[in-house]
């Protein structure tokens, strides 16, 4: 009976007109689911996290300062974007020298409706030419350096209440001195969620002092009544500063560098005989350093750091720096500690492989580890980051190291401390240290790394600084390896 219905339409119905009334009644559907999103969707109750991420709506600048000079600037921009979801943006643009600018954009856009999971994530890097990028979206990450693009699952499982836990904390709550509350955030250089502990520091009616992880020194962030930051420290280096407007925020851009003028090294009083076999080095810090150098600095070759199970974990981690899981790097890794059964066989097989693999060239825009591998040619740092990526494919924790490395003169009072980057590998709960740019598998105290609390300031301060030889013995119970210590293949 419907089918007869059917025809009979049909066949009053010139054909001409059949596609018009398709058209006409497809509308009208649209139309119609669209009203019902639309009522469903201002019905619906409004979750506490909506309300908040709509009271932060806005953007907002801030001076990117190190001690008391501007360096960059820092952008907030929270809104609701076109389909009704949430949109938090950051843009961090600062310069350390010249011609060195680099900015770093993250984006997050987290869906209209509740639990507001994360619809999309982006990560962009710029350091003059060189770019790379990170497009997270339905479990699968997207990696970008350049040419190479590849791609892994991810569970970027985030909604915007654990983004916006400590706001949402603070706003229906009354937290003590002391107290501490838990965010989750997503950490692309781990490429995974990650869970953030912050303590009350202290708070009045105006603010809210909160430090990361329960230490002052890793960051401090003060948030006013409307719950934004109105100051940030990162580590005891910089500070960003809330600032009026645009103009202001950009008043770093007319300045200096930080280290326009900064020399890579340090001059040494006193004599260093025989670096290759230096065992014991103490030297006497003089000029300003600000505080960021002890007055003296000590090096035992034969004293291996402890290696907790904290950094020895961050030490394995594949990183969008630290690629260790990409096949071709696996690959080369494989190949270099083939047959070895010993992390310090490996960790040796893997300088020996890196100082042959690679040309030294000095470089002055930052390289990823497939430019090194594309281009097989680098300074320090690109020996240092290719040795911890591919220590990392092979299961050995490695890390990168930045400080000072002695470089004798024509003579040895001619001789300094040149800026240098190596590596240390974790064996047997001890950090040993292996430079493979120098080729050498077990190094003398020729290597002094910068104090980990306050490298660029400690970086900044070397062109006020002199060291003194107080103390120097030699008669090493190994051999350094292939290269001497004095550095043959030049410095960063």
């Amino acid at each position: 009976m419907k089918r007869d219905r059917l025809a009979r339409v049909r066949q009053r119905t010139p054909p001409s007109r059949l596609p018009k009334g398709r058209i006409a009644l497809g509308a009208g559907v649209v139309a119609t689911l669209a009203l019902v999103a639309a009522v469903v969707y201002w019905l619906q109750p409004r979750s506490a996290e909506a309300e908040l991420a709509e009271a932060l709506d806005g953007e907002r600048w801030y001076a990117v300062v190190f001690g008391h000079k501007p360096i960059g600037h820092y952008r907030t921009i929270n809104r609701r974007t076109e389909d009704g979801g949430f949109e938090f943006r950051t843009v961090l643009r600062f310069k350390l020298r010249e011609g060195a600018e680099t900015r770093i954009e993250d984006r997050l856009v987290f869906h209209s409706l509740a639990p507001h999971p994360l619809a999309v994530a982006v990560h962009t890097v710029e350091t003059g030419a060189a770019r790379s990028s990170i497009f997270i979206r339905g479990g699968v990450a997207e990696l970008s350096d350049g040419d190479d693009i590849r791609r892994r699952p991810l569970d970027a499982t985030l909604a915007m209440r654990d983004y916006l836990a400590v706001e949402l904390w603070l706003a229906h709550g009354a937290p003590s001195l002391g107290e501490v509350g838990n965010a989750r955030a997503l950490d692309f250089d781990q490429l995974a969620v990650v869970t953030h502990r912050w303590r009350v520091l202290a708070h009045n009616e105006n603010s809210v002092d909160l430090a990361k992880d329960g230490r002052e020194h890793d960051a401090l962030v003060r948030l006013d009544r409307s719950l934004t930051p109105a100051w940030m420290r990162i580590g005891e280096l910089f500070e960003l500063q809330r600032v009026a407007d645009e103009e202001t925020a950009l008043a770093w851009q007319s300045a200096l560098p930080l280290f326009a003028a900064a020399s890579p090294s340090v001059a040494v009083d006193g004599v260093i005989e025989q670096p290759a076999n230096l065992r014991r080095l103490v030297l006497a810090v003089e000029g300003d350093s600000g505080g960021s150098w002890p007055n003296t600095v000590t090096r035992d070759a034969g004293v291996l750091p402890p290696a907790d199970r904290a950094d020895v974990e961050r030490a394995r981690a594949v990183t969008l720096r630290y690629p260790g899981d990409d096949p071709h790097l696996r690959a080369l890794a494989e190949q270099a500690v083939a047959g070895l059964d010993t992390a310090e066989d490996k960790a040796d097989a893997l300088t020996a492989f890196v100082y042959r693999f690679l040309d030294y060239r000095d470089v002055v825009r930052p390289r990823t580890v497939f430019d090194t591998l594309r281009d097989r040619h680098g300074d320090c740092t690109e020996f240092a980051d290719l040795y911890t990526t591919l220590a990392r494919a092979v299961g050995v924790p490695a890390r990168t190291v930045v400080g000072l490395a002695y470089r004798a003169g024509s003579v040895p009072q001619e001789g300094a401390f040149a800026l240098h980057a190596w590596n240390e590998v974790a064996i047997d709960g001890r950090w040993r240290s292996v430079d493979p740019t120098w080729g050498q598998t077990r190094l003398a105290a020729t290597h002094l790394p910068l104090p980990a609390d306050s490298v660029l300031a400690a970086i900044a301060a070397l062109p006020r600084l002199r060291f003194r030889v107080l103390e120097a013995r030699y008669g090493l119970p190994y051999d350094v390896g292939d290269a001497s210590a004095s550095g043959s293949r030049g410095e960063s």
